[in-house]
């Protein structure tokens, strides 16, 4: 997409931003005169979409963007590129703070040195940073629910053992999400097992599932609740030729895939574009125009996906042209003004 079709989608929210004005170097920071850091919990499929989302935030505003993680999800590694960005003196840093409890000294320390912070993904409560950018985690739960309980009705399968798997056992968002998913069968008589821990390496994961699925032959569906599982659980179903069905997170394309292909049913997307891009438009916003930096949540949104809207779906995150322009658009739209949709955090009170 061309800058000036970027510029013209972001213009009714972003008419400060340099190249689009044409007047770099007017208001109060030149282009590129401020640096921001983004740190992931990890790298992996779903997470450079977040690191896209982020770095085209960077070029449609004209601020430098830095952008790491640790290979594996390690959260020490994390924890030091971090510190290593507060050295470094980044005007804002963006962070996913996986598990959330190990991160409130480091992002306090972040803050007390008066650099601003905000999260994406994974919260860390208490730990002194502005703002969260994630979806609604417990709502996304129900909603995955009941998309799966539809399936397998319309298989004719109304009741039976549903295995579930978890990453990274207690992250507040993944158990949030199974949470969700229980209210969202409540009434039912289907009955959920777990969530048992499948780790967050991949072939671990595939292990873990391929070991699950072997210990529970009469299981009637599977679901994970992070973004590696449905690849895996797809491999585990097609190489044992089992009919369970598979429900899980997030819209990378081998996941869209085994859903086009009838491999697996439902999956819920959380727009890690949005958590890459929106942290740091609030922060050059804050840094460049002044505006009071975003507290508490912004909702990014949930996406439900079946085989009724895959092809969409896949149309716009299997072309980066595609996602970018249709995120353009969507901001635009909906998200022209962060402070008007702030929240309380997740579980906090105004």
């Amino acid at each position: 997409m061309s800058p000036r079709l970027v510029c013209r989608l972001l213009a009714p929210f972003l008419a400060a931003a340099a190249g689009c004005t044409g007047r770099s170097g007017e208001g109060s920071g030149a282009p590129g005169s401020f640096k921001i850091g983004y740190v992931l919990h990890g790298l992996n499929d779903f997470t450079q979409v977040i690191k896209k989302g982020a770095e085209d935030a960077g070029r449609d505003l004209g601020v430098e963007v830095e952008v790491t993680g640790p290979a594996g999800f390690v959260a020490t590694e994390a924890i030091g590129m971090f510190q290593a960005m507060v050295q470094k003196k980044k005007s804002g840093i963006v962070v996913v703070p996986q598990p959330g409890e190990v991160w409130v000294r480091p992002i306090r320390e972040a803050v007390a040195a008066r650099v601003p912070v905000v999260t994406a993904n994974v919260t860390s409560p208490g730990s002194a940073a502005s703002a969260w950018f994630g979806q609604d985690e417990h709502n996304s739960g129900v909603l995955l629910a009941r998309s799966l309980r539809e399936a397998l009705e319309a298989e004719g399968i109304l009741e039976g053992k549903i295995v579930v798997g978890m990453c990274a056992p207690g992250i507040d968002v993944l158990v949030a999400r199974h949470n969700g998913l229980k209210q969202g069968l409540e009434g039912s008589k289907y009955v959920l097992a777990g969530p048992f821990d499948v780790t967050v390496e991949n072939t671990r994961n595939y292990g873990a599932w391929e070991s699950l699925a072997g210990a529970h032959k009469d299981m009637v569906a599977a679901v994970g609740l992070c973004s590696l599982d449905i690849p895996n659980m797809a491999k585990v179903k097609s190489r044992s030729g089992a009919k369970w069905l598979i429900a899980g997170y997030d819209l990378n394309l081998e996941t869209l895939e085994a859903i086009r292909g009838g491999m697996a049913q439902v999956t819920v997307g959380q727009h890690p574009y949005l958590q890459g891009y929106l942290p740091v438009r609030a922060l050059v916003e804050h840094l460049r125009e002044k505006k009071p930096l975003v507290t508490g949540w912004i909702d990014v949104g949930t996406e439900v996906v079946t085989k009724d809207n895959v092809a969409s779906v896949v149309e716009r995150e299997g072309n980066e042209a595609a996602e970018t322009s249709w995120y353009a658009k969507h901001m635009a739209a909906e998200l022209k003004d962060l402070n008007a949709r702030r929240k309380p955090l997740p579980g906090a009170k105004e």
